[in-house]
């Protein structure tokens, strides 16, 4: 799942590009024996990600205003959108400020900075309590909230509890909104195979937890081991250990000095896809923006940012085609999307409800993907907001009969 980048305030795309730079060209390779080095980037990690202080202009951890105390029968609740994350979400940061620029209130909840957070949800009437702010709730979307970011206090029983129990408030504050944006958790193989049946190709994939035996079994020259969960894990609050997609030289998975090994955690095993480009695409409300990415190694967004150069493009009519059936048939307002061009043709990689955008639109100069976020949450948010009030009856209204609403 990505997450945000704390250093640069920006985010990269976690999650995107198991392939590496054009049909493989000075891509770093390893032994067919390639589990042992997937697996030892968790004892010997090569990326962590520290997200234990907010990124700059965060803002407070949860809520978008001071506490302020309201009483049950005063004001009435705000409509607003709820965003659902971690604090130094740079994504929802920036989409919040363009709302606010248009008079849509943003609100955060953030998984790392909930502790001493007043919320309270009526689910009858549809009315949260975010810090002594009362809102309805016009749209709300979770995207990076995790009950791992949540810090305890050293008990465990306690600690699961508090984080459980954050878990599934967060999960049922979507429940008393209009609109929610909360994706459906489809794993790899679920993604593969809706990839397929709607006609994209895909490449060859095994979920195993013997990678040298499942390499025999599939084709080509080179294959790719990645993880079948997220690209990173969160051994402690708030940091993230990497571990990335290693490209595999195939050799024969039955012989060689190193005996066959134990079964391992599972871990998907694909065939490597020769490819003429790499893209990103962010399909948003039915639009699709791409990025095209050039890169070295699968790791390389991570480890080595400088050798990656992306640019935004017009991405082809398959492509399109395909992200905007694939969203569609996950009911996705927003996905991002990897895809490989073969032979003119796209090629599914993987799918991501949660997909980063900022990193990408940094690297190419623009701020598309930014603002077609923010028309959507806004189009939604306005078009769930409390009808105006009908003026009583037997008085005319000049401004309604004019516009028609009499």
């Amino acid at each position: 799942m990505p997450l945000p980048s704390a250093a640069t305030g920006g985010a990269r795309p976690i999650g995107s590009g198991v392939e590496g730079g054009r049909s493989g060209a000075g891509v770093r390779q390893t032994t067919p024996d390639g589990a042992a080095a997937f697996l030892d980037q968790l004892s010997s990690p090569r990326y962590v990600l520290d997200l234990r202080s907010h990124a700059p202009g965060a803002g407070p951890p949860a809520g978008s205003a001071p506490r302020r105390a309201e009483s049950p029968g005063g004001r009435a609740p705000s409509p607003a959108v709820l965003l659902v994350s971690r604090s130094g979400d740079g994504e929802f940061r920036a989409v919040a400020e363009l709302l606010g620029r248009v008079g849509v209130p943003a609100v955060r909840v953030d998984a790392d900075g909930i502790d001493g957070a007043d919320l309270q949800v009526d689910p009858l009437r549809g009315v949260v309590r975010v810090d002594g702010r009362r809102l309805r709730p016009t749209v709300v979307w979770p995207r990076h909230f995790s009950a791992r970011a949540i810090e305890g206090g050293g008990e465990p029983a306690r600690d699961l509890f508090l984080r459980e129990s954050w878990e599934s408030a967060a999960d049922q504050l979507c429940e008393v909104a209009a609109v929610s944006l909360r994706a459906p958790r489809l794993r790899a193989p679920a993604q593969l195979r809706l990839a397929a049946a709607s006609g994209v190709a895909v490449p060859a994939t095994l979920l195993t937890t013997d990678p040298r035996r499942a390499g025999g079994e599939l084709r080509g020259s080179r294959l790719v081991i990645k993880a079948a969960h997220r690209h990173f894990v969160e051994a402690a609050p708030g940091t993230l250990t990497g571990v990335f997609p290693v490209l595999v030289a195939r050799g024969d998975p039955a012989s060689g000095p190193v005996p066959p090994p134990r079964p391992g955690p599972p871990v998907l095993v694909q065939e490597y896809v020769e490819h003429e480009a790499e893209l990103r695409v962010h399909c948003v409300a039915g639009e699709v923006y791409g990025f095209r990415v050039v890169k070295t190694a699968p790791d390389d967004l991570w480890v080595r940012e400088d050798r990656v150069s992306v640019h935004a493009v017009d991405p082809p009519p398959g492509v399109v085609r395909a992200a905007r059936a694939l969203a569609a048939a996950a009911s996705l307002r927003y996905c991002a999307f990897d895809f490989l061009m073969r032979d003119g043709e796209p090629v599914f990689l993987e799918m991501d409800p949660d997909g980063d955008w900022r990193w990408m639109e940094a690297k190419a100069g623009t701020t598309a993907v930014t603002a077609a976020v923010a028309r959507m949450l806004c189009d939604l948010h306005r078009a769930h907001l409390p009808a105006a009030p009908r003026p009583p009856s037997g008085r005319f209204d000049l401004l309604s009969f004019l516009t028609g609403r009499e």
